[in-house]
């Protein structure tokens, strides 16, 4: 990347944040129009799947990318994916059906995951290094305040002008981003004399093993059992995909994820705390608003306003961070991050369900702070840590790990508090009184929710107290994960943040080369 006047600069990384909004707002600017979608457009069964294609494909491309953009460029597939994103919103507001709806979301996710395995990576090519930690911060700080935002936003559009709105809007922001970054932003060429072979093997062995993996965690349990012959065919199709990858990757001259990045102890640390990071983000994004509705007696606007304090204190923990990382170790960051969420979620496990709401709303915060410390901090530490030549492939990682968590982490939260609930109501079933296909329907929390007036008081009065009982018991598998990250950023060793040293970037510990 060459280097960028300060106007270039500044135009370049106004466009970058205005493309991290629009993507990262489109995850939850949806939510609410989807019961107005389903009423115009049908198809109420296939209602998850408009979040479902966009994951399993933003996700699945992710890596490969982050690879391919190390070999060829980054403005190239940057911009690309912010046209394909684009292109993608606009056919999603031009649906006729759900099922158009879908496969679109799946075109607009390639688009999102594009961006996403290059946003950080542009930026660490960008800006001089001891700049780095603010302006992540920022960037940070837009995708928190996305997560806040988004609801608020889809609601007013949905409820003033139209469902397709959502998704129209992105056209006209995101093509003067399109514009700006073409103009501003500069990169130079690849040196044409240097024949690189794409792994074309490993990755389609990536994407299949990420598409089975994360279709199986997400379709277990509600679409089919855990037990029936679909999950277990896709476990296996991961398992045998993800076995062969990993052996192609050994031979291959320009894997798509080399494994020798990963004997970096800063980056096979990093990537697991990352991961274990998405187990308890979404976790606790899934069940807190299920919690204080469901358990503590709230409505639907005390369950939206339960995470507002925790995306916000993603953002101050996002910018703490840039002050963190000069003081300590990535591994002290790490062990901070981790500590001050695991200490959150256990708090939630000891909450009464007469807690005040503010009391939940405080430890939202405390988790969020945690949360946020180590985003900027991940993306950092891989980055200083690998050769420049494979920073795109290692930031993209950072992302793909948080996700591949998250998806894990509510697959098995949800099957630790639905096999609570169903305990508990098979051992309450007398007192409970109704028929057990009723009570199999009151065990779905959606359906719990919404079943006020529909069943007898004391019923539902009955099963909010077992919901929450699984709630707590469900918080206790997060607390757990929290540990296997203090764990896992133990072994981070003693590497810490780059400094200026004669006008060249070092670190105190040195870099993984991965010639």
């Amino acid at each position: 990347m060459e280097t960028l006047s300060p106007k270039r600069l500044y135009w370049t990384l106004g466009a970058l944040l205005v493309g991290l909004f629009l993507a990262s707002l489109d995850q939850t600017i949806v939510s609410t129009a989807l019961p107005t979608i389903v009423q115009k457009l049908g198809g109420l069964e296939h209602i998850s799947w408009v979040f479902t294609a966009y994951m399993l494909t933003s996700t699945a491309i992710m890596p490969i990318v982050g690879k391919l953009s190390d070999m060829y460029g980054r403005k190239a597939f940057y911009m690309t994916g912010l046209l394909v994103f684009l292109i993608g919103s606009t056919l999603c507001g031009a649906s006729q059906s759900m099922a158009q709806l879908i496969a679109f979301r799946g075109l607009q996710g390639i688009g999102g995951g594009m961006m996403a395995a290059n946003t950080f990576t542009l930026l660490f090519t960008l800006m001089p290094i001891e700049k780095i930690a603010r302006v992540q911060a920022l960037f940070m700080s837009v995708l928190a305040m996305s997560s806040v935002l988004g609801p608020s936003i889809g609601a007013f559009i949905t409820s003033n002008w139209d469902w397709r709105m959502n998704f129209f809007i992105n056209a006209p922001l995101g093509l003067v981003a399109l514009i700006v970054l073409g103009l501003a932003m500069t990169e130079k060429k690849p040196d044409k004399t240097i024949r690189l072979k794409i792994d074309y093997t490993g990755a389609v062995l990536l994407v299949t093993s990420t598409v089975s993996f994360l279709l199986a965690l997400k379709m277990g349990g509600t679409n089919y059992a855990w037990s029936s012959w679909e999950i277990i065919g896709l476990f296996a199709l991961g398992a045998v995909a993800l076995t062969a990858f990993l052996l192609v990757e050994r031979r291959a001259a320009e894997p798509i994820l080399p494994l020798g990045m990963f004997k970096n102890r800063t980056v096979a640390g990093t990537a697991s705390v990352t991961f274990v990071q998405g187990i308890v983000l979404y976790g606790a994004m899934l069940y807190i608003p299920i919690f204080v509705q469901g358990g503590m007696g709230g409505d639907a606007t005390d369950a939206g306003n339960a995470m507002t304090p925790m995306m916000l204190a993603v953002m101050a923990g996002a910018s703490l961070s840039s002050i963190l990382m000069r003081m300590l170790t990535w591994r002290a960051s790490a062990l901070l991050s981790m500590v001050i969420a695991g200490a959150g979620l256990y708090i939630i496990t000891l909450l009464p369900l007469e807690a005040d709401k503010w009391a939940i709303r405080s430890d939202m915060a405390l988790i969020g702070l945690g949360i946020g410390i180590l985003m900027p901090i991940a993306q950092t530490a891989v980055s200083t840590s690998v050769d420049p030549r494979f920073q795109g492939v290692a930031n993209s990682t950072v992302t793909f790990a948080r996700n591949v968590g998250g998806v894990l982490g509510s697959a098995i939260m949800a099957a630790v508090v639905n096999r609570h609930m169903t305990s508990s109501i098979n051992s309450h079933i007398q007192q409970l009184g109704l028929p057990p296909d009723q009570l199999k329907l009151l065990s779905n929390p959606e359906v719990l929710l919404q079943s006020e007036g529909k069943a007898p008081a004391a019923v539902v009065a009955m099963m909010k107290n077992v919901l929450a009982d699984a709630i707590h018991v469900g918080f206790w598998f997060l607390v757990i994960a929290a540990l296997v990250g203090i764990a896992a950023a133990s072994f981070m060793g003693r590497a810490r943040y780059m400094k200026k040293v004669s006008g060249h970037a070092e670190q105190s510990s040195s870099t993984s080369s991965l010639h």
